[in-house]
């Protein structure tokens, strides 16, 4: 597949202040692609300037082949759908999804109307108030708005942190099939590494405005270059080794009841099929988790562990 998004050193700021700093990407026509990492930095900015909501320092922005740095929102042929859902609250969910069609003056409105409703599963929603919708269904409304205008890119910015934890899951479905069928480019904009994971072909993961790792959810997961990266997705152990990396261990991966450390119980938590640990020991706090059906241990209690190295991910750098 041909590049279809490009950045090109770009550079985004707020006053003096280097936002993201010389980021370059590259985007296939069809791929879903998500911008992770904690608040600050960098993901939303590289959104918002991808979407024309801010201008770059420096840098350029390309979309099918066409400049768009220095274009207006309406002009770049974006959609975004936002956290917030952005109904207007006095239309129907159908005129809700029509707003964007008529400003164009489309022809075939309704029709275009009803299949994107048809799309998002809310075809007998149509006559409905947002007010009278559950936040699932809001959000599926904001997608069809966007999708009606047919995007080449479809923009996402933390659209499923305002949902319960079944909803985040259903709409996760949502998205996956919907990106599917249609075959549209979205960049979904997360913290979540768990959402950035189940969707994304790709994850671009961000640190202090500038990209950490960029692989597909299994590199990323699997295979972290960095203890930022390593503790971003998961490995809760991270030790510096003699060649100047380090090594990190999930909490799964940690052997207690026997091995040649030890260490103290200072925290405990039920987590459902296990238990997990926080070890303090001289290696510093270690992370492990236990069956359920394992004796539980107590706060206090002293216990031997062991880190196999066969179970360690190698990192690159520590930072």
């Amino acid at each position: 597949m041909s590049d279809f998004v490009s950045l090109e050193g770009l550079t985004l700021a707020y006053g003096s202040t280097i936002a993201v700093d010389k980021l370059n990407l590259t985007i296939a026509q069809g791929e879903l692609v998500s911008l992770l990492g904690p608040s600050g930095c960098g993901k939303t900015t590289t959104m918002r300037a991808i979407a024309g909501l801010m201008s770059p320092r420096a840098g350029r922005i390309t979309i099918d082949g066409r400049d768009v740095t220095r274009l207006p929102p309406s002009k770049r042929d974006i959609g975004l759908v936002f956290q917030s859902y952005a109904l207007f609250p006095h239309l129907t969910v159908y005129e809700n999804v029509a707003f964007g069609l008529r400003l164009r003056s489309e022809s075939d409105l309704d029709a275009k109307v009803r299949s994107g409703l048809a799309t998002v599963g809310l075809e007998a929603f149509a006559d409905r108030a947002p007010k009278d919708l559950s936040g699932g269904q809001q959000q599926r409304v904001a997608l069809a708005r966007s999708l009606v205008m047919q995007p080449k890119v479809l923009l996402l910015d933390e659209p499923l942190s305002n949902l319960d934890a079944r909803l985040r899951l259903d709409m996760r479905m949502e998205l996956q099939r919907v990106q599917r069928e249609t075959g549209i480019t979205m960049i979904f904009v997360t913290h979540d590494q768990s959402e950035a994971l189940a969707l994304s072909d790709r994850i671009v993961l961000m640190k202090g405005g500038a990209i950490e790792q960029l692989g597909t959810p299994e590199e990323i997961y699997s295979a972290p270059v960095s203890g930022f990266a390593a503790d971003f997705v998961g490995f809760e152990t991270i030790l510096p080794d003699e060649a100047g990396g380090g090594l990190a261990w999930r909490p799964g991966a940690v052997v207690l009841g026997t091995g040649p450390h030890q260490g103290t119980v200072i925290g405990t938590a039920f987590a459902g099929e296990r238990r997990e640990y926080v070890l303090g020991s001289a290696l510093g706090q270690i992370k492990a988790d236990a069956p359920v059906s394992a004796p539980p241990l107590r706060m206090g209690e002293t216990i031997a562990f062991d880190l196999p190295r066969e179970r360690a991910v190698r990192l690159e750098r520590l930072n």
